[in-house]
């Protein structure tokens, strides 16, 4: 896709998510109502609902005219990456689904960089010698790492999210990927985990080491597993099931982990909620609104409790 705007916002949906998306979307048209949006659509599903309402780019993963890129992206978390070597902006905000704009941020958003780390706390101090093992978890085996960049500085670093963050269209090369992608032998999260976030943080940390990228890390990513409920409280103590007018501290709020489901008791779910409410609000009441989102969680519920039901099924008659 040729590039349209010099900056935008850009996220994906796939069926099973485009519920949240909506809610995305939602918050990014009440804070950034200026700004133009791209949305990555994995699949055949229908989205002119979400084109009425939100006018975004649509770019179908379908669509990609490269072949093993297609493959790469579709069906999994990659899908973002199309964004870098396809989207239709020179420079962009990505937010997974579960991400939404909490105020307008885009104030912070550094375009004069390659790449905007949404985090601003160094995860492993510069002597530590003991290799964490959330590391591993999340991120990359680093012995088998080292194999392939030995020189390769794994402390010192902000290790990010890919949920969220900006970035300069192809600020990575989509042949540099290729050949780091290889290293992970053919085997999803052998070297690398997490779809796409342990080697993008790779590539990001060991593209700045080299001096190869401009990569700065900034305090824009609001994680309430992380900073807890207060702050969010304050901001909605008086607006009700509203998005506030005035947001004390710009930034995206992030849902990874647990979602944010109203009925989740493990998840703080209220400013997603006001974000999914806020879309349905666009074309019908308060409470058909709050209808819509309680058929959208009964739909969730209900299809993991089918998915539950068909393993204890199979393990009856196996």
């Amino acid at each position: 896709m040729e590039v349209q705007a010099p900056f935008g916002f850009v996220t994906a949906c796939h069926a099973a998510d485009k519920f949240m998306v909506q809610a995305t979307l939602a918050s990014i048209k009440f804070f950034c109502p200026g700004v133009p949006v791209c949305l990555l659509v994995d699949g055949d599903f229908d989205v002119s609902d979400l084109e009425r309402q939100y006018a975004p780019i649509v770019m179908r993963v379908t669509d990609l005219p490269n072949v093993r890129m297609r493959e790469l992206v579709s069906g999994n978390y990659r899908i973002k990456l199309a964004a870098m070597w396809e989207g239709p902006f020179d420079f962009y905000v990505w937010m997974d689904s579960d991400a939404i704009a909490w105020g307008d941020f885009t104030p912070h958003v550094r375009s004069d960089v390659d790449f905007q780390i949404f985090w601003s706390e160094i995860s492993i101090s510069t002597d530590e010698t003991a290799v964490p093992p959330w590391l591993d978890h999340f991120y990359f085996d680093l012995e088998k790492l080292f194999l392939h960049d030995p020189d390769f500085e794994w402390r010192g670093h902000p290790y990010f999210s890919a949920g969220v963050y900006a970035c300069r269209r192809n600020a990575i090369s989509y042949d540099h990927w290729m050949k780091v992608e290889a290293w992970n032998g053919g085997i999803p999260d052998s070297l690398f985990r997490f779809g796409d976030q342990g080697i993008l943080n790779y590539l990001i940390h060991s593209g700045a080491q080299r001096g190869e990228m401009n990569v700065v890390c900034s305090d824009l990513q609001y994680l309430t597993r992380h900073h807890g409920r207060i702050e969010i409280d304050k901001d909605t103590s008086s607006c009700g099931w509203k998005f506030p007018e005035h947001i004390n501290r710009p930034r995206t709020a992030h849902f990874c982990g647990q979602k944010p489901y109203i009925f989740n008791w493990r998840a703080y779910s209220r400013a997603f909620t006001i974000a999914r409410l806020e879309h349905h609000r666009h074309r019908h009441s308060n409470l058909v609104a709050w209808l819509l989102v309680l058929q959208e969680e009964a739909h969730v519920y209900w299809g993991k409790l089918k998915r539950r039901f068909g393993k204890v099924i199979a393990r009856v008659f196996r």
